[in-house]
């Protein structure tokens, strides 16, 4: 089952990918910077309702170890009620967020969107519990179906009136096409009883946990509204861009792999050994990954944005290689908030997401005064000077992966990304005594960078015990 479940989590980000990759490059060049500004500036506010009205309750359906038809109920009628009042909540604030950013033309869009929210929270709990019983089956065909409907009414409505309410309509469209395919593979008609209101300790639960995905989703935003709000639609435009390419490698390489294994953490909890392998693999993973694609990224970030997204998006590409750091600090902590919640080590991460707020989200905040490119790099370095030794420090608390076993997972990534760092600097020095062109000396910085990456990355996940140095890495 577990086999059959990763096939098509892969199978679901790799179409994911590739229809989202298309849409971004065609996009971004019949919408201008001011349109996708006007689009963050509305995504931006109903992503915060969104994790308000999750309120942890999806987590709640796949944490729960028994979940009889009565709970499924209960979590479907609490979380259709909270998609209502978000989505009123929309409809109420849209001519302030309008006024906050100084923009008319955010109104229609907000109103629009709203019913986007409504949707997508209608279908949340059965997606829910397809992850829960591990049916991805059902999860590719909701989410790349509805991907590939919102997609291509987006960019058919773009090319026909060049405005911002194409990619608002076509979320619209995807949420619905979404949740209905969710539900039609589900199975399950939600029923009222009076035992709804007896289960409140999900609600409760849920926003425990929710109070977590609130806090981390106000500290990834923060420096794109401070963006928008000091520099205008345009500015926020290319810093939203380069915030969509710095995330197409959690999207479609971890996300897919964490949707099997978040599941198996929890049904695992209070299993020391089994908890701490199975963490363990997903940090060598993000190490191996992350690490080297970060010191790759200020050779590639700006020639490769003006090849996918146009010359329009030049300052997307310098917002880009400042999110390096970010990126490798993705690396060296893994899927910090996953694992915490599979220990039911909710309160702490609460704390740390109050914390993470005033870290990271002031970084960014403060570098915004300077510029897009600035609250980026205010991001990435308290990210990776700060944030990742105070994480690697909670996790290791309550003894199970402790500072050592860290050490032994991300070292391999760290190895690898020194290795195609310098790799990637020679080349690059020999290649730009030559009139190669940006665009294809960062192909041939990537090129010789591939190989040393594939092949030590293939090395430590073949035969990790060879390293010498690391004699316990697989201990356990």
């Amino acid at each position: 089952m577990l086999a059959g479940a990763a096939t098509y989590a892969y199978a679901n980000r790799a179409a994911s990918f590739i229809i989202s990759f298309s849409l971004l490059a065609v996009m971004a060049r019949l919408l201008t910077p001011h349109d996708f500004g006007l689009v963050a500036m509305v995504t931006t506010f109903t992503g915060l309702l969104t994790s308000l009205r999750d309120s942890g309750l999806s987590s709640a359906a796949i944490q729960s170890k028994d979940l009889p038809l009565a709970d499924r109920n209960a979590l479907f009628w609490y979380n259709a009620g909270l998609s209502v009042l978000a989505s009123t909540v929309v409809l109420l604030a849209a001519p302030l967020v309008s006024q906050f950013y100084h923009e008319d033309d955010l109104k229609p869009l907000l109103y629009l969107s709203s019913f986007g929210l409504l949707a997508s929270g209608i279908g949340s709990i059965h997606a829910a519990m397809l992850r829960r019983d591990f049916n991805l089956r059902g999860i590719f065909f909701a989410e790349v179906g509805g991907l590939a409907i919102g997609g291509l009414v987006s960019m058919l409505l773009a090319y026909l009136t060049r405005s911002p309410l194409s990619v608002v309509i076509g979320g619209v469209l995807q949420a619905i096409a979404t949740s209905g395919i969710a539900i039609l593979f589900g199975r399950w008609a939600p029923k009222i009883d009076t035992s709804v209101r007896l289960r409140l300790h999900y609600l409760l639960f849920g926003f425990r946990v929710s109070a977590y995905a609130v806090l981390n989703f106000v500290t990834n935003n923060i420096g794109s509204v401070a963006v928008g709000y000091q520099s205008g639609s345009a500015a926020m435009g290319s810093f939203n861009r380069a915030q969509n390419l710095y995330g197409m490698p959690v999207s479609f390489v971890l996300n897919p792999y964490l949707q099997v294994q978040f599941p198996l953490l929890c049904r695992v909890r209070g299993d020391v050994d089994h908890t701490r392998k199975i963490y363990g693999d997903l940090l060598v993973l993000t190490s191996t990954l992350f690490v080297p694609l970060a010191v790759l990224l200020p050779f590639l970030a700006e020639p490769a944005t003006t090849l996918v997204l146009g010359h329009q998006w030049t300052t997307a590409g310098q917002i880009l290689a400042w999110l390096s750091p970010s990126l490798a600090a993705l690396g060296l902590m893994g899927p910090f908030g996953q694992f915490m919640m599979s220990q039911g080590r909710v309160k702490e991460l609460q704390w740390w997401g109050v914390a993470d707020v005033g870290l990271r989200g002031g970084g960014a905040l403060i570098g915004s005064f300077f510029g897009p490119a600035a609250a980026a790099a205010g991001f990435s370095i308290a990210t990776l000077l700060i944030a990742v030794p105070i994480i690697v420090w909670i996790t290791q608390r309550d003894g199970i992966f402790c500072f050592k076993d860290y050490v032994r997972a991300c070292f391999p990534g760290v190895l690898i990304a020194s290795l195609v760092g310098l790799t990637a600097l020679g080349v690059s020095r020999l290649a730009s005594g030559n009139s190669f062109g940006p665009v294809a000396e960062a192909l041939i910085v990537l090129s010789a960078s591939l190989l040393p990456w594939m092949a030590l990355a293939a090395a430590v996940h073949l035969s990790p015990i060879k390293l010498r140095f690391l004699p316990d890495y697989q201990k356990g």
